[in-house]
């Protein structure tokens, strides 16, 4: 919960900085390759490895699937995670607004906002059984359909020292 007003800056930082702009979503049918790197508080060094998510929605509704996994590394094989969430657009003409239920009951919010010429903002919070997760991320579309995202992630968990985490994705829209 540290990190919440954090999120909550960013929110209202980017509502009020690009209200002027509506919204164009990238929450869509989309699927993701990234290279993360991550660090623990109290230990040197830091562990590498890559992710990759899908996402589907179902039919032509705003109700989405989903799935992300670990790929290799030191980060290793399997950390996989699925959830079902439901996208409100242009929530008060300033962000896209999706809310999330998944595994190892899991909890979560995303905001995204498109920032013009091909930018977009995301912040994010997740809360689950072993503790939370805020994110934030900035994307560029460098096509239509590809677009590079470019995040940090503060990761809190109970009985674990708290993590940072670094990544650097490629993303594409079907």
């Amino acid at each position: 919960m540290k990190h919440l007003p954090i999120l909550s800056l960013l929110a209202l930082g980017s509502a009020s900085a690009f209200a002027a702009s509506g919204p164009a979503s990238l929450f869509g049918n989309n699927v993701e390759v990234s290279y993360v790197q991550q660090s623990t508080d109290g230990t040197a060094g830091h562990l590498n490895g890559w992710g990759v998510s899908a996402t589907a929605y179902l039919g032509s509704s705003d109700l989405f699937v989903n799935a992300q996994s670990t790929l290799g590394g030191d980060l290793g094989n399997g950390a996989d995670d699925v959830s079902l969430g439901y996208r409100f657009k242009n929530v008060g003409s300033i962000a896209d607004v999706a809310l999330t239920v998944g595994s190892n009951e899991t909890y979560g919010i995303a905001l995204h906002r498109a920032l013009g010429a091909g930018f977009g903002a995301w912040a994010s919070y997740e809360n689950n059984a072993a503790g939370h997760e805020v994110s934030v991320a900035v994307s560029k579309m460098l096509t239509h359909s590809v677009s590079v995202d470019l995040g940090y992630s503060w990761i809190s968990r109970d009985a674990l020292a708290d993590q940072n985490q670094w990544s650097l994705g490629v993303r594409y829209k079907f």
